[in-house]
């Protein structure tokens, strides 16, 4: 039974662990063309993910001195979305 809660309650952890910003997709815009852009949330999500891990030195990954949540939102306001949280 123990076994059965510890299994249950890591899977609930692990399964929150990643962030993904709220987007206001109707406002979400390509800052050069003006184009809705909304379509592309995962394709930029992942590559905002991927610009971090390989940017950043083990060290600072290990000592958890990078904040990956604030730096995927900047980055996704960058690409144009208007994140809201």
């Amino acid at each position: 039974m123990n076994k059965i809660i510890s299994i249950i309650f890591l899977s609930i952890l692990l399964s929150s662990c990643a962030y993904r910003p709220l987007i206001n997709p109707e406002a979400s815009r390509n800052p050069a063309t003006g184009k809705n852009i909304a379509g592309n949330y995962w394709k930029d999500l992942h590559a905002c993910r991927y610009i971090h891990e390989q940017n950043t030195p083990k060290a600072v990954k290990k000592l958890k001195i990078s904040d990956e949540v604030e730096f995927v939102k900047k980055c996704m306001e960058d690409y144009g979305y208007s994140v809201l949280r």
